[in-house]
């Protein structure tokens, strides 16, 4: 039983996160499934996508923010903050 309702929630979770990126305009969907997804660094992101580095950690950082809002509004409509992992946001190196 409390599978089932893990995975539900899993579910849910993922649902919202496509939901809100594909929302988002396709360079900062673009920056952001590199970085989280792919593992890409802020300098490989900039040079892939031929922007400056501070830029792409602005598009990265204002991403996770709307992410981490959105997925905010899901735990208020029903779900538990503590069944959904925390997304980490990726530096740029010093």
């Amino acid at each position: 039983m409390l599978a089932d309702i893990a995975k539900t929630r899993r579910e849910s979770l993922i649902r919202e996160i496509f939901s809100v990126l594909g929302q988002w305009p396709e360079i900062e969907r673009s920056v952001f499934s590199q970085a989280h997804y792919e593992g890409q660094s802020m300098e490989a992101i900039s040079r892939s996508l031929q922007l400056d580095v501070e830029e792409v950690h602005q598009i990265l950082a204002r991403c996770d923010q709307r992410l981490h809002a959105s997925l905010r509004d899901l735990y208020k409509s029903g779900c538990e903050t503590s069944s959904f992992p925390a997304i980490e946001t990726t530096r740029p190196a010093a």
